[in-house]
């Protein structure tokens, strides 16, 4: 079995990162009481963290990497594929060098952060996005591409969506 590079916002690596870390933690309170007791209130979960190392390879490492950081640099919330997880909307937010390039090889390290709010609402539908379509919306909320196809009879072509599209997922 192939396994799908990992993709976000039209990018795709070239090869998976050898290192992926999903961090998660939850919004701990704690009030200090009289008589050396506490109080701890759970006041929900944080944005996941995900963050990794891989490496660029070939002559042209430095151009990749320069692609990476480009891709940085713009910006904004994009959809984050990780081979065997669901997808979900994210921002890039850190990219780092790890040493001298060596030989036509060069090791990066990366961070993201899940943006919970762009989620879409799974009872009304999602809003497709630029160059979406109905496989990538199939795997992202873990929907069966034929009850998709059978819930969304307006779209007459499930590999091509118009960006705005509203696509029923329940």
């Amino acid at each position: 079995m192939k396994q799908v590079p990992m993709k976000f916002k039209g990018y795709s690596w070239s090869h998976n990162p050898r290192e992926i870390v999903f961090e998660n933690a939850k919004q701990l309170n704690e009030t200090l009481a009289p008589f050396g007791k506490s109080l701890v209130q759970n006041t929900g979960r944080r944005n996941m963290k995900i963050s990794g190392e891989g490496e660029l390879f070939g002559a042209d490492c430095v151009e990749q990497f320069k692609e990476l950081l480009g891709l940085f640099r713009e910006g904004g919330a994009g959809v984050l594929t990780i081979p065997n997880f669901p997808s979900f909307y994210a921002e890039f937010e850190s990219i780092r060098l790890i040493g001298k390039p060596r030989n036509d090889v060069l090791t990066y390290g990366f961070a993201f952060r899940e943006l919970m709010e762009e989620r879409g609402d799974r009872r009304r539908g999602v809003i497709a996005a630029a160059n979406e379509n109905l496989w990538d919306i199939s795997y992202k909320y873990g929907v069966d591409i034929d009850t998709l196809v059978r819930l969304n009879p307006q779209v007459k072509r499930p590999d091509i969506l118009a960006e705005g599209e509203v696509v029923r997922l329940c």
